[in-house]
């Protein structure tokens, strides 16, 4: 059966849309071997482009209406990137509107190279793919949409259109299975010698994943009956081995992670708290005599958690989802592959049931495909806020309930009375420690104009007083940055703010600067607008921003003034501007400017696009990994 291969809209203007999911990073690997492949076996390759000519009188009426100029012919945004650039062998298509068949050019080629079935990537799924596959469904091609090389800007609707072509207009499937290749690998470094490989691992198959949660589902339904005592001796007996642990788990969080041991350290202590804290649930209460309420399981919670906290995040879930009788299907950052396997071991060894808690490993495809599975009840996710929308477009479509915690821009309001000669030091370690690389870290310092010359000199002269360079050495305080693309990407953020009129306050050196790993100097920046992203958008890197306000009102306008909302503080000697400040701050963890204090048991969530669902830890754990059935009986 003849087969030619479709590339639709791959060009800059569409590529470089914010909130492209999955990203152009995850979709470009995939296309490549595609194309690679076709070329090499002579398939015929067609690309699909939209174009505009310069008067813009045949672009979209929505784009007319919404003065939106893409794709313009002759300018770079209409043009594909290098890698995905038509030969001169190979056909293009320009269409106006959504579907390639558009241009009748299209199914004339098709027809006269006697092509029977296509194999479409592309953007975006809800759109352009979705209305070029069903005109080529209507002509009577055979469809196969490349699952892991489309992506859309509307994560729901893309789930909803592919649930809805998948099995009527078409099939989805992985670039690995279309080309019986090898699952796909992920490789990790150790982020202070990036030429030493920590991580090898395979990213999962549908068919693996769909073996993971069946498991799960099975082992759940005997793990449920159990008594709450039974659980309550497995989780004392992991406590005990985490513990006995510490030590091992440290070296691997400083080792693989580049984490530095103090912090590393404190990550164990976090995570003992929040096994006491799970230990500490219940699964039913009484009202008063006759009147229970009870508090089930869903059955199987897939959790997805991240790298920068692999212990501390994932006991605190799989505790207090265990502790109340689900089963598991875990799917952890890659990066850490090595300390969640560590983790599963000890819970095995603890006595939990072999099949209880299934893991599986890769990328965005990967979660999707957990995250749609019919079996799985319930999501707790850990993550990015793009990865956050789309796990909540597929949960929204089901039905599911989800806990998503999805970072922060987080920023502290620094007033003129504010006691900066002896905070200026702990809030140099909130916004560098570790790098940057954690979701609670201050990214924002808002600071009163008259106030502005005196916090620089001191941030600056505490700045200097860092401790930059090798995790494992006991007083370090900022490591290296995870990965060189994380590197780059800070890099190359700064760099354009500079560009657009930024400039550096300050930048830390440090004596145990080392030149291997993927370090990047702590950085605060000024005249950085309050709309550009360095300021919307959390960057996860020693990098800080310093804005000016008037005065307290100004002040809450700027900390307020993202889409995000985990975590704000404000520095002032008033007891009165700090309990108006507790009024107004929309975030969901309020701090004041003398340290960082996160309880293990409390509720630790945000607001606005920091938080969907409830709020982790503690008793909170209990609202989301239960359901909830109020029982009577009547007295005798």
């Amino acid at each position: 059966m003849p087969t030619a291969l479709l590339l639709v809209d791959l060009q800059h203007d569409f590529l470089n849309r914010p909130g492209l999911l999955p990203a152009l990073k995850d979709i470009a690997g995939p296309i490549s071997n595609v194309l690679a492949f076709a070329r090499a076996s002579g398939m015929p390759v067609g690309h699909i482009h939209t174009r505009v000519e310069a008067t813009g009188t045949d672009r979209m009426p929505h784009w007319q209406r919404a003065g939106l100029w893409e794709c313009v012919a002759g300018t770079p945004g209409a043009e594909a990137p290098g890698e995905f650039a038509a030969l001169e062998s190979e056909a293009v298509f320009h269409k106006q509107f959504f579907s390639g068949f558009g241009n009748p050019a299209l199914d004339a080629w098709l027809r006269s190279a006697r092509v029977d079935e296509l194999w479409l990537a592309g953007v975006y799924t809800h759109s352009c793919v979705r209305a070029t596959v069903m005109d080529a469904y209507e002509r009577g091609y055979q469809i196969t949409v490349l699952e892991d090389g489309v992506a859309s800007i509307d994560p729901l609707h893309a789930r909803i259109t592919r649930d809805y072509l998948q099995g009527r207009a078409a099939r989805f499937t992985s670039s690995a299975e279309l080309l019986n290749m090898p699952p796909q690998e992920d490789v990790h470094c150790n982020p202070d010698q990036p030429g030493q490989v920590v991580v090898r691992v395979q990213r999962s198959s549908p068919a693996s994943i769909n073996t993971a949660v069946s498991r799960a589902a099975a082992a759940a339904q005997q793990w449920r009956r159990q008594p709450m005592g039974l659980r309550r001796d497995i989780f004392r007996c992991f406590t005990d081995r985490l513990r006995s642990a510490g030590e091992p788990l440290v070296d691997l969080l400083v080792h693989e992670l580049g984490k530095p041991r103090r912090d590393a350290s404190d990550e164990m202590r976090r995570a003992l708290g929040h096994l006491e804290a799970a230990l500490a649930l219940s699964d039913r209460e009484t009202i008063e005599p006759g009147a229970t309420v009870c508090y089930q399981p869903h059955g199987v919670v897939a959790i997805v958690t991240p790298w920068n906290n692999p212990v501390a995040i994932p006991v605190g879930k799989l505790a207090a989802a265990l502790m109340l009788g689900n089963g598991i299907v875990w799917k952890p950052a890659f990066q850490a592959d090595n300390i969640s396997r560590h983790l599963l071991v000890l819970l095995r060894a603890s006595g939990l049931p072999g099949d209880l808690v299934q893991l599986v490993d890769g990328g965005p495809a990967q979660v999707g495909e957990l995250v749609a599975h019919p079996l799985v009840d319930a999501v707790s996710l850990t993550g990015p806020e793009q990865a956050g929308r789309a796990v909540a477009a597929i949960c929204r479509s089901a039905g599911k309930p989800l806990q998503a915690e999805l970072g922060g821009n987080n920023a502290l309001l620094v007033l003129a009375d504010a006691d900066m000669e002896r905070q200026a030091a702990t809030w140099v370690r909130m916004a560098y420690g570790f790098a940057g690389q954690r979701c609670t870290a201050v990214r924002r310092f808002v600071v009163e104009r008259a106030a502005r010359e005196r916090f620089e000199a001191l941030f600056s002269n505490a700045m200097q007083d860092l401790q930059i360079g090798s995790p494992a050495h006991a007083s370090c305080d900022v490591g290296p940055l995870i990965c060189a693309a994380q590197l780059n990407r800070v890099a190359g953020t700064v760099a354009a703010a500079l560009a657009r009129g930024a400039t550096v306050v300050a930048r830390s050196g440090g004596e145990m600067m080392t030149g291997a790993g993927h370090y990047y100097p702590p950085t605060l920046l000024a005249g950085v607008p309050a709309d550009d992203p360095l300021v919307q958008e959390e960057l996860f890197g020693p990098v800080a921003v310093l804005q000016v306000a008037d005065d307290f009102e100004h002040g809450v306008t700027l900390v307020n003034g993202v889409r995000q909302g985990l975590l704000a503080g404000i520095a002032t000697g008033t007891e009165a501007k700090m309990a108006a400040f507790l009024e107004v701050a929309d975030a969901g963890i309020l701090i004041d400017g003398q340290g960082m204090r996160i309880h293990p048991a409390a509720p630790f969530g945000g607001r606005k696009a920091s938080q969907i669902g409830p709020p982790e830890h503690g008793a909170w754990d209990r609202e989301f990994f239960s359901r909830v059935q109020m029982r009577y009986r009547s007295e005798a």
